[in-house]
C-alpha cells in the first residue's frame, strides 16, 4: 500500500495533464492522469419573450408584494436605468431538468431499465441533491476529478449535497436575462364568478338538495361579509381606544365586541357550508411583456468536449419546450432564443458557433463544425458506458 503525503500537483498550461507524486518506502513515483482537454466558453445572445413571462421569489414578494396587488416582477438597475429582468435562477432550473432529462433518457435507451435512477439520485441530478444528516468523506481531489468525469451534469451544474462529496461547484455560470430596454410590466387580473348564478341553465344539473346548499352558501357569504366588515372596525377601535388612553372597561368591552363577533362568523361558516366565496375578484400578476427582448449569458468554465454536448443536447431538449416561469395555463412563458458561443482562448474570444431556439424545434446549430463535435463527444461518452449518475459513495 501506498501512504500518500499531500498530493504535488502539476497543471500544465493547457490542463491537459495532471501530475500525481506518490511516496513509499522513501521512493517516489510520478504518474500523470491525462483527463480530457478542457476549455473556457461563453455564450452571449438574446432571449425574446415570445408570450408574457412571469416570475416572483419568495423575497421579492415579501419585499415588494402587497395583500389583493399584482405579484410583482423582477427588476434591476443598470447603467442604462431600472430594467426588467427574468433571473437566472428561473433559466438555470428549467435547463438543468431538461439535461436530467436527456441523461435519464440515454441511460433508459442503453440499459433497458425505464427507472434507472432511484429517489436520491433523482434528487441529485434535478435539484443538486437535498442536505441530510447523511456521512461526508473529506474526499480525495482525485475522488471529485472521477465523479466530474463520469457525471458531466454534476460537473457543469454542480451540487449541494452530493453524496459523501458533499458540496461541488457546478462549472455552468448563468446569467439574469435582463430586457434591453426600459419598459413597465403588464398586468394580468379577473375574477372567479360563481358558474350557476353567471348561467343559471346549468342550476338543472344540480340536485334539489344542492341548489339549496347554494342558496345557503350563498346567504351565508353575503353575511359573513357584513361580519368582516364589523370586526374589521372593531379592530379599529381597539387601537383607538389604545391610542387616546381610554380605561381598560371600554377597550375590555371592545374585545367582547370582536370576539362574539368572530363567534358569530364560526357559526354562519358551520351553519351554511361557507368557506370562501366563490365569486371575488383575483389579485393577479405583473409579467414581462411579450416581445421584449433580453441580453443573456452563459459562461462554462474549465469544460470538456463531453461537457458542452450535453449543454447542447439540454439546450434542444429545451428547444421544444421552451418555456420558463409562472402562470403558463394563463399564455405566459414562452420564449425563443439565440446565441453565439466562443472559446476563451490566449487570444481572447473565438466565435465557435452559433445556438438558435425557436419555440417546439430542435436546436439549430450553425458554425464549422465543432459545436456538431461537441455532441458527438457526448454521444461517445454515453455509448462507452464509462459513466455514473448516481450518487457519490466512498470509494
Amino acid at each position: 500500500m501506498f501512504n500518500l503525503p499531500p498530493v504535488c500537483f502539476d497543471m500544465c498550461s493547457n490542463a491537459r495533464y495532471l501530475t500525481l507524486l506518490l511516496s513509499h518506502n522513501g521512493f517516489s513515483l510520478m504518474t500523470e492522469i491525462a483527463p480530457p482537454s478542457v476549455s473556457n466558453y461563453v455564450l452571449e445572445g438574446k432571449i425574446t419573450a415570445e408570450q408574457p413571462l412571469a416570475t416572483c421569489s419568495k423575497d421579492l414578494f415579501d419585499r415588494e408584494g402587497k395583500k389583493n396587488q399584482p405579484t410583482p416582477v423582477p427588476h434591476t438597475q443598470t447603467a442604462l436605468g431600472k430594467r426588467l429582468m427574468f433571473p437566472s435562477t428561473g433559466i438555470r432550473g428549467t435547463l438543468r431538468r431538461r439535461v436530467r432529462d436527456v441523461v435519464r433518457d440515454r441511460v433508459i435507451e442503453l440499459t433497458g431499465n425505464p427507472q434507472p435512477f432511484d429517489l436520491d439520485t433523482h434528487f441529485l441530478l434535478a435539484l443538486g441533491g437535498i442536505k441530510g444528516a447523511g456521512e461526508e468523506d473529506k474526499t480525495s481531489v482525485m475522488r471529485i476529478h472521477e465523479v466530474r468525469q463520469k457525471n458531466p451534469l454534476l460537473n457543469l451544474f454542480g451540487a449541494g449535497d452530493a453524496g459523501t462529496i458533499g458540496f461541488l461547484e457546478g462549472r455552468l455560470g448563468m446569467g439574469n436575462a435582463i430586457c434591453d430596454d426600459a419598459m413597465e410590466p403588464v398586468i394580468f387580473s379577473g375574477a372567479r364568478s360563481d358558474d350557476v348564478y353567471r348561467d343559471p341553465d346549468q342550476a338543472r344539473f344540480l340536485s334539489d338538495a344542492d341548489l339549496l346548499q347554494l342558496s345557503e352558501r350563498s346567504m351565508g357569504n353575503r353575511e359573513l361579509s357584513r361580519l368582516k366588515a364589523d370586526l374589521r372596525k372593531r379592530n379599529s377601535d381597539i387601537y383607538g381606544a389604545l391610542s387616546r388612553n381610554a380605561d381598560d372597561a371600554e377597550v375590555q368591552a371592545i374585545r367582547e365586541d370582536v370576539a362574539n363577533i368572530e363567534a358569530q362568523m364560526n357559526e354562519v361558516r358551520e351553519e351554511s357550508g361557507s368557506k370562501n366565496s366563490v365569486g371575488m375578484p383575483l389579485a393577479g400578476w405583473q409579467a414581462i411583456p411579450q416581445g421584449a427582448v433580453m441580453s443573456h449569458r452563459m459562461i462554462v468554465r474549465r469544460a470538456s468536449d463531453v461537457d458542452m454536448g450535453l449543454l447542447l443536447a439540454g439546450l434542444d431538449a429545451w428547444s421544444l419546450e421552451p418555456i420558463i416561469g409562472a402562470h403558463v395555463a394563463n399564455g405566459n412563458g414562452l420564449v425563443s432564443a439565440q446565441w453565439d458561443l466562443f472559446e476563451v482562448t490566449r487570444k481572447g474570444k473565438v466565435l465557435v458557433g452559433t445556438v438558435r431556439c425557436e419555440p417546439f424545434s430542435n436546436a439549430v446549430l450553425t458554425g464549422d463544425g465543432r459545436l456538431e463535435g461537441f455532441v458527438a463527444a457526448f454521444d461517445t461518452f454515453m455509448a462507452d458506458m464509462n459513466w455514473d449518475f448516481n450518487v457519490p459513495t466512498k470509494v
